[in-house]
């Protein structure tokens, strides 16, 4: 089927995608959003579910108890960022930002399903559209999942769509197994007395002792690990001290740590607290280490991505030579459900900014993007054949 879609829908999702973009909110707080779907959705033939949120959506467009149910995801949350690009539409709210795409893959998927709408008649799957919140604080997936379940929802598959600024508008891109890395973040305090800084033997010193943790973990990345398995070890924030002349009596740092090897995780883990532990038993210092919560790896199904891509030869398609060190929490449902993540190019030429990296304040995203999305996922539904 050559699906097209008119300039008439196209311009109303290209406004719809602004006014989202004006009116970011964080995770978890995504009322507005969640209305103006549900207000949206309600137009049409899905039928949206009760969940135990006040923001984010399950919807579910039935036809036949044989047929596969397949499911829809995206995410609806923004950034605690402020936007620095110079769009008419920037964001109306101090402080916030969709710097991740989340407002294009909103978009997409509202267009999706009102665009399917029309093409009922044509589709031989039991549907599942998945407005997912909290995305960047890796809560939200697991409410879903959780809801699903609620709801007595099984899913045969899932797909998703994530921004991608690296190639260009108009092409998605593909890969099968390893797409995304795992994550887990860490936050570590380092504490002692405190003194003067003219006495450095009279206390440990938090920030020093810091900076030497900091640079080992980096050596793990470079002579601990495996080289030919990625690794990634970042420390992202760091305070401690008052005055130039006072050795603070306590200095704190967190990070994230990325890999695609579960057992690569617990490793680091133990490195970490074996040489902290070590350091500040020579220094006599007290220390606190905690890790968040492990987000697996994204690993796309191989069938999954075929269906797909077979489906939508008639469009730019790439398949990509790396995965991202990057994480989602889209993982938390393929450890469950066979799925696939694929990348929605982004990138412009013309349009200053869409080349920049995701959660960078000033990155543009080409909104060339939505029509190749919608096709896209109209493509895909619509290729399943009755059971």
């Amino acid at each position: 089927m050559n699906i097209k879609l008119s300039d008439k829908s196209l311009n109303e999702f290209k406004q719809f995608r602004r006014y989202l973009h004006e009116n970011p909110e964080l995770s978890f707080k995504e009322f507005n959003t969640t209305s103006l779907l549900k207000e949206r959705l309600s137009k049409t033939n899905f039928e949206i579910l009760d969940i135990d949120s006040e923001v984010g959506i399950i919807a579910h467009l039935f036809k036949d108890q044989s047929f596969k149910t397949v499911a829809i995801r995206a995410d609806i949350d923004a950034l605690p960022i402020q936007e620095m690009t110079d769009l008419e539409f920037k964001s109306k709210k101090d402080g916030l930002m969709h710097a991740c795409g989340h407002d294009i893959h909103t978009t997409i998927l509202l267009g999706f399903c009102e665009e399917i709408n029309k093409l009922y008649k044509n589709l031989k799957i039991n549907l599942v559209v998945i407005f997912q919140p909290a995305e960047e604080i890796m809560g939200g997936a697991k409410l879903i999942l959780k809801e699903l379940k609620r709801n007595n929802i099984k899913l045969d598959e899932i797909i998703c769509y994530h921004t991608w600024p690296f190639i260009e508008s108009g092409t998605i891109g593909y890969r099968s197994n390893e797409m995304m890395a795992g994550a887990m973040e860490f936050n570590v305090e380092i504490k002692a007395s405190g003194g003067h800084a003219a006495h450095p033997h009279t206390t440990a010193d938090p920030i020093f002792l810091s900076s030497n943790i900091i640079n080992y973990f980096q050596g793990i990345v470079s002579r601990l690990n495996n080289p030919v398995k990625p690794l990634v070890i970042t420390v992202g924030k760091i305070s401690g001290g008052t005055k130039s002349n006072v050795i603070s009596s306590n200095a704190e740092f967190s990070g994230t740590i990325r890999s695609f090897s579960k057992e690569m995780f617990d490793n680091v883990k133990e490195y970490m607290e074996q040489y902290i532990s070590q350091l500040c038993k020579i220094y006599d210092a007290d220390y606190e280490i905690e890790f968040g919560s492990f987000c697996p790896p994204v690993n796309n199904d191989r069938n999954t991505v075929s269906r797909f891509t077979k489906s939508n030869k008639h469009l730019n398609l790439i398949e990509l030579d790396d995965p991202s060190m990057g994480s989602e929490d889209f993982a938390f449902y393929l450890e469950k459900i066979p799925g696939a993540l694929f990348r929605i190019g982004t990138h412009d030429q013309e349009l200053s900014g869409s080349n920049l990296s995701l959660h960078n304040p000033g990155i543009t995203f080409s909104e060339d993007s939505i029509e190749t999305g919608i096709i896209g996922l109209l493509n895909y539904a619509l290729s399943y054949e009755k059971n």
